[in-house]
């Protein structure tokens, strides 16, 4: 069902809170699964992560898993956020034909001598098809970690087993049991870790089959003698035009440093400092806006900082829409320049109230966009 939407309109002003520093050195982005949009998953999926679903016989596949609230996690603080929902019933019903396989993961950049343990909260449904330890075609379930070079090939995978691990096959409602591997190292020539859940050569069973995971946690612990933040980039606003800075702190001393924003090294005539401990930021503009993050390397190896958010701090006229349907559905918000299209996706939610307001906040108002709704389920 698609509707076009109404639209009005919200003074505000576009901010981020302040960043945090850590004593550990927490990896993922979004790993509590809350912040959702379209993916490459039919239905909804976790921002920041990303999937590879396939069938044995057909090959891949769109609906192998997706954002659900029932799924949230035990460790989760937010009473309404979202899991990831593992459909092995969408492989055949016998444990031969047209089995399915799902790998969820997120890849972060890393160095050689770098550790890493991965932990996560899982349950199966009690007729979860990957307890069958005796089927024809052996069903895994595990976390996993992987090591990938400049090129994207795998110099070394770790699969924990987590039937072997005991995975409760009592029907736990939520995922309330945390799981977490040994510790594993990155090999000389890693430049990627890529971490997260598989379930493979599953299939549909009866009723209570799925797989449900929550709050997965990579920490990474740099090799011995290479530099470790003693103070992390801190969140930071300016006004279109204006100035920002983003220092750090290490020790042990590094030999050279670099920055990088949105994953990419940062460049442009505005940006001073890109080689040292501070990076100044000089009439800032919207292409500098996104998350920031230090690099510090020595003669042991390197290391990187948590990220820290630029935002523009300026008053602007969003775009809000009212968000019509059912409770409980969940609906993808589309733009458009055109009544006619094509529209794009900009934002997925679930309906909690009536009326239910989405605000675009990434465009100020125009006079010449228009919205609309998608149900997805």
């Amino acid at each position: 069902m698609k509707q076009l939407l109404t639209l009005t309109a919200v003074l505000a002003f576009a901010a981020v809170g302040a960043g945090v520093s850590h004593a550990s050195s927490p990896v993922l982005y979004n790993g509590d699964l809350n912040q959702i949009g379209v993916g490459p998953q039919v239905n909804a999926s976790p921002l920041g992560w990303g999937v590879n679903a396939f069938e044995t016989v057909n090959g891949a596949f769109s609906d192998g898993c997706d954002s659900e609230t029932f799924c949230n996690g035990a460790a989760d603080p937010d009473p309404n956020g979202y899991g990831l929902f593992l459909k092995p019933f969408q492989g055949s019903t016998n444990g031969v034909n047209n089995l399915l396989s799902v790998y969820f993961y997120q890849d972060n950049p890393t160095y050689p001598g770098t550790t890493f343990t991965l932990s996560a909260y899982v349950c199966g449904q009690a007729n979860y098809s990957g307890y069958q330890t005796g089927a024809p075609n052996f069903p895994g379930t595990g976390l996993y970690v992987a090591f990938l070079d400049g090129t994207g090939n795998v110099l070394a995978l770790h699969q924990y087993d987590l039937i072997a691990a005991g995975l409760s096959n009592l029907g736990d409602p939520v995922p309330t049991t945390q799981f977490t591997t040994p510790i594993y190292t990155a090999p000389a020539g890693a430049v990627t870790v890529r971490a997260g859940i598989y379930m493979t050569n599953v299939w549909g069973t009866t009723g209570a089959q799925s797989l449900l995971a929550d709050d997965f946690d990579l920490e990474a612990t740099p090799a011995p003698g290479a530099p470790l933040f003693t103070t992390e980039p801190q969140a930071a606003t300016a006004p279109l035009g204006g100035n920002a800075t983003f220092s750090v702190a290490v020790s042990p001393a590094a030999t050279s440093y670099s920055w990088t924003l949105n994953g990419q090294a940062v460049s442009g005539p505005e940006f001073s400092g890109t080689n040292s401990a501070t990076l100044k930021i000089t009439g800032a503009g919207t292409v500098d806006v996104g998350n920031y993050q230090a690099v510090a390397v020595n003669g042991s190896g390197g290391n990187y900082s948590s990220v820290a958010p630029l935002a523009l701090n300026s008053l602007n006229l969003f775009p809000t829409v009212n968000l019509i349907g059912t409770i409980g559905d969940l609906y993808v918000t589309e733009r458009s320049s055109s009544p006619s299209g094509p529209f794009t996706p900009f934002s997925t939610n679930r309906i909690t109230m009536q009326p239910q307001r989405i605000t675009d906040y990434t465009l100020p108002i125009s006079p010449n966009e228009y919205y609309q709704e998608v149900f997805l389920h």
